[in-house]
């Protein structure tokens, strides 16, 4: 009796425990699905507004981009009517054939702008009473009273407007009257005052825009919704409203009845008694304009109402579910749940004991606790094997000493690097035009587009074995580690993968990539060797361009190249600078460039080479004008700090400053004489060897003064007369040298001189050597033939 007893007093006491089990798991259900559902509705809501107002403002700044570029096409336009010489007051004011021929050239305007229905000429300063337009020459009446008559604006409007008008200003949508005939078609006026923002007009140019080509542009913008979408000026008032789908007020109703406050943020929400409202704006910086949409609430959280239904639907299933599961399981494991609550009590996994404390309660408090602790250290464990990982490929990559070689293995495994392979190399990828690529993209994009080079080339790297890549931000690169096998076709399957891996940037995101590879090596310490040859070898990139792949053993024999520098393509260019001839100023750079590129030249002699065509012109400005350098203040700077990618691109540049250098020499002559000009520097070529030739014989020649002729030279050659001598003389006599067996004595009589000592100071400091020594520096080498 007594067992028994005992045995109902340990079962009344599980029944009890055995209920607190259960409950618990019915209230960690509730509540869990509790907080799932405020989780999801009060994330879902602001998802789905989200969603809309982001794919709107995308929509409204496409809009507003096409419409400002539209607009600065109209502005444009009335700046080529006035610029054009056929379209000047004289010429439209006479008539006959050159009102066709302005009447023709304005039809041409608008056949170049698909918005523009028809445009208008009009001059105030020389008043007509005509109004020239694409589709005819006009009475003022005419046409502001048939030809386009609107409703509410006409003449007199117009040229009160006009009246104190600088910038162009839009005219809102209105309905007009064309010829007669009630179109029913709205019109939107842009008049461009002539010259535009400089003072009082002298004429104007009428736009006319059908709104239609506008409400197709907008159409799109709120996609399956029902609202209203706005464009409107400085003013807040429309310059064209659409409306779309059925609602209760039309658009020009809505506007009005809106706050002015709900138009001063990007995206706010308004209520009237129709309902609420999300009203999403974009602004333009260039016209002043805000492009707006108007969305009903009650749309966009039409799919929550429906997600809510099928969510609560859903949600008391998965309760009874869960009540029933919670019973089995509670009925099932509770007979050994003293067991395992004694075990935890006798590991000492948590202080204290079980004695006072129902079983659910100190089997949870002891779970959480082994849960937290693991989770912690897994999650130290995730965020830390990203870094591992990065830290050990630059510790091979750089040929860092700081990881123990016994440590190396284990590193290896936890940072899921696998080497399976014995032949390493290292592919060192560089963004093409990186300037360009930073001001195109934002940060977050450009890390983005670095985390896909990543990603790209180590999954194409599968294809010949293993590859790790990292981002080398102080290189402004992306290091790939290639482990493959040993194979004599090694270079060919590198090349390959390279190959792919440019080719699906420049396909897909529309930048190229050049590549830089070094060496094959056996031995995963060597890592850091083959690394540096990449890094030597993607410098490269400055004589061979851009989008290339380049090994580092394709120019070791660049190493002992001996090279040339373009002395005498330098003096032409500092000569035709001088003589402002722009054109011939880029053919010798481009000249001089080739002549880089043909050469065998290491990277070090064709960066020197370049700066110093650089430093020649910059010397060139200083010796002509101290005002050069202030004039093309901006220009220097953006030569001298720019690192140019490659010699193409220093070219280029190069050649342009060149021109705008000459360009502007050229405007600042004093004489635009050029047959004098011509006559002078023939008579010079032609005489420079007449030792008696001097200053008074040349001006009497010409029938010129001595001190006009000296400025005369000056400034059509940018040397003095005697400097324009000795240069045609010392030519002569470089060709003499090279070319010839006559003595130095020989040559300077031949050439004009009369000093043999004066000729050879004045060519060393030229030339920076001895005329034989000249000679025997550029002499044809003679052939030597072995006695048969």
């Amino acid at each position: 009796m007594k067992k028994m007893m005992t045995a109902m007093q340990i079962d009344r006491r599980r029944s009890v425990r055995f209920y607190k089990y259960f409950l618990s798991y019915v209230l960690l259900l509730v509540i869990s699905m509790l907080i799932v559902s405020i989780v999801v509705f009060s994330n879902i809501i602001q998802t789905f507004q989200d969603e809309v107002e982001s794919s709107t403002t995308i929509g409204l700044t496409q809009i507003r981009d096409t419409v400002d570029s539209r607009m600065k096409e109209l502005e444009k336009i009335a700046m080529q009517i006035a610029a054009n010489p056929d379209m000047t007051p004289s010429m439209v004011g006479d008539e006959g054939y050159p009102t066709f021929r302005a009447i023709a050239e304005l039809g041409k305007y608008r056949s170049s702008n698909f918005l523009i229905y028809d445009l208008a000429l009009v001059y105030t300063h020389r008043d007509t009473g005509k109004l020239y337009a694409a589709s005819g020459v006009y009475s003022y009446e005419s046409y502001f009273d048939y030809a386009y008559q609107y409703e509410n604006w006409g003449k007199q409007q117009f040229f009160e407007q006009l009246e104190g008008m600088t910038t162009p200003v839009v005219k809102p949508a209105e309905k007009i009257t064309i010829h007669g005939v009630d179109t029913k078609s709205k019109f939107v006026t842009y008049i461009c005052p002539l010259p535009i923002n400089q003072g009082k007009p002298y004429g104007a140019v009428l736009f006319l825009i059908e709104e239609k080509m506008l409400d197709q542009m907008l159409g799109n913008v709120i996609n399956k919704y029902s609202g209203y979408t706005y464009i409107l000026n400085k003013h807040n008032e429309p310059v064209i409203s659409l409306q779309s789908g059925t609602l209760e007020q039309t658009a020009e109703q809505f506007l009005s009845g809106l706050d002015g406050a709900a138009l001063t943020s990007q995206a706010s929400e308004v209520h009237n008694r129709y309902g609420r409202y999300s009203v999403i704006k974009v602004d333009s910086e260039y016209s002043g304009w805000s492009y707006v949409t108007v969305i009903p609430t009650a749309q966009i959280l039409q799919k929550v109402q429906t997600s809510r239904i099928i969510f609560t639907y859903s949600a008391v299933v998965i309760f009874l579910i869960g009540i029933l599961i919670s019973f089995i399981l509670a009925n099932k494991n509770y007979g050994s749940l003293r067991n395992i609550v004694q075990m935890i009590v006798d590991r000492r996994v948590l202080k204290g004991t079980a004695d006072n404390m129902d079983e659910i309660s100190y089997l949870s408090q002891a779970f959480d606790e082994v849960i937290t602790e693991k989770e912690g250290l897994m999650s130290q464990l995730g965020s830390r094997r990203g870094m591992m990982k990065e830290r050990l490929l630059l510790s091979l990559l750089k040929g860092k000493q700081d990881i123990q070689p016994q440590h190396l293995h284990n590193m290896m495994e936890a940072s899921a690097l696998t080497f399976s392979y014995s032949s390493f190399s290292t592919l060192l990828f560089f963004i093409d035009d990186y300037d360009r690529f930073r001001t195109e993209n934002s940060v977050s994009m450009q890390n983005l587009f670095k985390f896909s080079i990543i990603n790209i080339a180590e999954e194409l790297s599968g294809e010949v074995g293993h590859g790790y890549g990292v981002d080398l931000i102080d290189d402004r690169g992306i290091a790939l580690v290639l482990n493959v096998k040993a194979d004599k076709n090694n270079k060919e399957h590198i090349t390959a993968v390279a190959v792919k891996i440019k080719s699906f940037f420049r396909e897909n995101y529309k930048f190229s990539l050049t590549v830089g590879i070094g060496r094959i090596y056996n031995d995963v310490s060597m890592i850091c060797d083959t690394y540096a040859e990449a890094s030597k070898a993607i410098l490269y990139r400055f004589i061979k361009g851009n989008d290339q792949i380049i090994f580092y053993e394709d120019i070791e024999w660049e190493k002992q190249q001996h090279y040339r520098y373009p002395a005498e393509l330098e003096m032409q260019l500092v000569r035709v600078i001088k003589q402002g001839k722009a054109e011939e100023s880029q053919m010798i750079v481009a000249e001089i460039f080739d002549e880089i590129v043909n050469q065998p030249l290491s990277l070090e002699a064709a960066k020197y080479i370049s700066s110093g065509i650089m430093n020649k012109v910059f010397n060139t400005m200083d010796e002509m004008n101290d005002k050069l350098n202030d004039y093309f203040q901006k220009d220097l700077e953006l030569l001298i700090n720019h690192d140019f990618e490659t010699l193409e691109m220093t070219k280029r540049k190069i050649c342009e400053f060149c021109k705008q250098l000459s360009e502007y020499i050229d405007e600042q002559k004093e004489s635009k004489n050029v047959d004098l000009s011509d006559r002078i520097m023939a008579y010079l070529q032609d005489h420079y060897n007449d030792n008696s030739l001097s200053q008074e014989s040349i001006a009497q020649e010409f029938d010129l003064s001595p001190s006009y002729l000296s400025r005369f030279i000056k400034d059509q050659t940018g040397y003095t007369q005697k400097q324009h001598i000795d240069l045609l003389r010392m030519n002569e006599a470089k060709k003499l040298l090279a070319t010839s067996s006559l003595t130095v004595k020989q040559i300077v009589e031949q050439v004009g001189y009369v000093d043999e000592t004066n000729f050879i100071r004045k060519f060393k400091k030229l030339e920076g050597i001895t005329p034989m020594l000249y000679r025997k520096a550029n002499s044809p080498q003679p052939t030597n033939r072995k006695s048969p």
